[in-house]
């Protein structure tokens, strides 16, 4: 599984999101093989053996199944509520923090889809697969901390503007010299703190490994391996490292205030393309 078994769930739905987002023409492609997409990209972090394929792919099949008849018309709905508010002319922090709770909370509903892949599989994994899995996840972030952390703030700065000015102009289209701006000023004034992200990192890496681990006890009932994993689930929304979940909250709070701001400075056209934007992708999820 590829961030492993709960932090790897939460990245392969967001992952799974952002893919979507960002290229409209593969929504289709990336949705209807997602079992076979997601099987090779979890079999990265563990080196299946064939009879665990036997036993994963059909249980991803189940939950694409799950979603597709459960969760992919509230996906669609979501992303109507956010179109109509990109077509405002102003929309307040509060909204958008709201808009990425609801998101947030989708996300959720599809990681505990994900909780029986993880009870059926984990018992089976051998401690050379638990050796491989660490190593992946140092090596992992290992690469988050050289895309992330940089020697200066200032070069923190450059390095979260391009992803940050990137992903606006997917949705706005071409920003001004203005509109960057804005956003290298709002990055300056609230900078994140990547050692505490890499503490949490580690924390959820150990957590993660810890709670395969325990899940390949034969003396687990199901219902306790299924309050376990829920519980990896829940700590990855609220971290018990009170210093990281502070910093995430007033990074989340940060970020809904820069879109606010961000959107009030956009043009009648940029409010177009981003609606049209939002359009297509839910045109390509009722083509599902």
């Amino acid at each position: 599984m590829r961030l492993k078994s709960i932090r790897i769930l939460r990245y392969l739905c967001i992952v799974c999101v952002l893919c979507s987002l960002s290229s409209c023409s593969f929504i289709k492609t990336i949705y209807q093989n997602a079992p076979e997409i997601v099987a090779w990209w979890l079999d990265d972090y563990f080196d299946f053996t064939a009879n665990q394929q036997a036993i994963l792919k059909p249980a991803l099949t189940r939950v694409h199944q799950w979603h597709r008849s459960q969760q992919l018309a509230g996906d669609i709905a979501t992303l109507t509520t956010i179109q109509l508010a990109l077509s405002e002319d102003r929309v307040s922090a509060a909204e958008v923090c709201a808009h990425i709770d609801t998101i947030k909370s989708r996300l959720n509903h599809l990681q505990a889809a994900f909780t029986p892949v993880i009870s059926e599989l984990a018992p089976l994994i051998s401690d050379k697969q638990l050796a491989y899995l660490k190593q992946k996840l140092n090596k992992r972030a290992e690469k988050w901390k050289s895309e992330w952390w940089q020697e200066t703030p200032t070069e923190q700065i450059e390095a979260r503007l391009d992803k940050t000015v990137d992903f606006a102009e997917k949705v706005y289209g071409h920003l001004s010299a203005g509109q960057r701006e804005l956003i290298k000023q709002k990055l300056t004034a609230n900078p994140t703190k990547p050692s505490i992200i890499y503490t949490e990192i580690l924390r959820r890496n150990q957590d993660i490994f810890q709670i395969i681990t325990a899940l390949r006890s034969n003396e687990l009932t199901p219902s306790k391996k299924q309050v376990m994993i829920e519980a990896g689930f829940a700590r990855l929304q609220a971290s018990p490292n009170l210093e990281y979940q502070t910093h995430a909250d007033q990074i989340t709070q940060r970020t809904c205030e820069l879109v606010s701001e961000l959107h009030a400075s956009t043009s009648a056209i940029q409010k177009k393309h981003a609606t049209t934007w939002i359009a297509d992708l839910s045109n390509q999820l009722l083509s599902l």
